[in-house]
C-alpha cells in the first residue's frame, strides 16, 4: 500500500502545472450584431468578466466585411437576431481559424448554420440557463483551454468540473478493473483522485493552498475505505473480482469529485480548522522543548 514518492512528486508538479494551466493568456472575440436583443447582450456581458488579468475580451460591431481580425482569438461569439451582414461575418471569422459560435433567441434567425462543427455553432434560447450551459460545452469541446476557460468565466465551472470528475472516474474503474489484486491498485487511484483534486480547485478559482492538505488527507482515508469494502466484497465473489473493483474504483472517485465540487463551489472556509491546527503545533512545541533541554 506504500505510495512512492516519485509519484506523489509526479501529483504536486501536476498540481503546478494545473495552476499554470488556468492562468494560461485567453483571447475572446464578442460581436454584437444590431438585431440583438437586450437579454442576449446582457447575458453575454455578464457571463463573459473575466476573473484573471491573463484574459481578455474584445467587443466588436458584427459587420462585412469586419475591419479587423484578430488571428490570436480563442473562440469568437456572436450575439445576434439575424441580419444581412451575419453569414459573411461568421465566414470571415472561421476563415481566420477562429472556432465561432452564434448566440440568438431562435434558430429561425440562424438559417446558414444547420448542424454544429468544429469550428462553426448555433446556440438559440430564451431561456438563461440553458444558454450559457449550452455555450460552455460548446467552448470546452473546441478548445485546450478549458481550465483557464474556467478560471475565468464562472459560468464554465460546472461543466468544467464535471469533465474532469468523469474522466477521473473512468480512469480508476478502468485501473481498478485491470488490476488483479483486490486493493493493490490503491497508490495509482490515489494519484488519480489526487490529480483530479488539484484540476478541481484551479477550475474553480481556489488555487494552490495550504487547505489543500485537508482535503487530500480526507480523499486518501476515503480512498482506504473503499480499499477495505471492496477487498471485503471480492473475497465473496472471486469470480467477477475485476468488475467489482472496476465499480468501486470509479464510483468512489465519482464520490469524492462530487464532494469536492460541493466543496468549491460553496467556497468553504477552514479559518477555524486552521486556527486549532496552529494551536495544536503551539502547545506541542511548548512540551516538546523542555523535554529536549532535558
Amino acid at each position: 500500500m506504500r505510495v512512492p514518492i516519485e509519484n506523489v512528486a509526479k501529483v504536486f508538479r501536476a498540481g503546478f502545472d494545473t495552476a499554470r494551466d488556468s492562468s494560461e493568456q485567453l483571447r475572446v472575440g464578442v460581436y454584437v450584431d444590431a438585431s440583438a436583443t437586450p437579454f442576449l447582450i446582457q447575458t453575454i456581458r455578464d457571463a463573459f468578466v473575466p476573473q484573471l488579468t491573463s484574459a481578455l475580451v474584445r467587443v466588436a460591431r458584427v459587420a462585412s466585411p469586419l475591419a479587423e481580425v484578430k488571428t490570436d482569438t480563442d473562440v469568437a461569439i456572436v450575439i445576434t437576431c439575424g441580419s444581412a451582414e451575419l453569414e459573411a461575418c461568421v465566414n470571415q471569422l472561421v476563415v481566420a481559424g477562429i472556432p465561432t459560435v452564434c448566440v440568438a433567441e431562435s434558430s429561425v434567425e440562424v438559417p446558414f448554420i444547420v448542424a454544429d462543427t468544429a469550428m462553426r455553432g448555433l446556440i438559440a434560447s430564451t431561456n438563461k440557463t440553458f444558454l450559457l450551459e449550452s455555450l460552455a460545452r460548446w467552448i470546452l469541446d473546441r478548445t485546450e483551454k478549458d481550465m483557464a476557460f474556467a478560471a475565468n468565466f464562472p459560468f464554465m465551472r460546472i461543466a468544467a468540473a464535471h469533465r474532469i470528475v468523469g474522466q477521473a472516474s473512468i480512469g480508476n474503474a478502468l485501473t481498478g478493473a485491470l488490476f488483479f489484486v483486490p486493493g493493490s491498485n490503491y497508490p495509482v487511484m490515489a494519484m488519480q483522485q489526487l490529480g483530479m483534486m488539484f484540476a478541481l480547485a484551479e477550475t474553480y478559482g481556489r488555487g494552490l493552498k495550504v487547505e489543500r492538505a485537508y482535503e487530500a488527507a480526507g480523499m486518501l482515508a476515503c480512498g482506504l475505505v473503499f480499499r477495505t469494502v471492496c477487498r471485503a466484497i471480492c473475497k465473496h465473489t472471486p469470480h467477477v473480482g475485476f468488475l467489482i473493483q472496476g465499480l468501486i474504483g470509479g464510483a468512489g472517485t465519482y464520490v469524492m469529485g462530487r464532494a469536492l465540487m460541493e466543496l468549491y463551489e460553496r467556497n468553504v472556509s477552514y479559518a477555524a480548522l486552521n486556527d486549532l491546527v496552529g494551536k495544536t503545533a503551539r502547545t506541542a512545541r511548548r512540551v516538546v522543548s523542555p523535554a529536549a533541554e532535558a
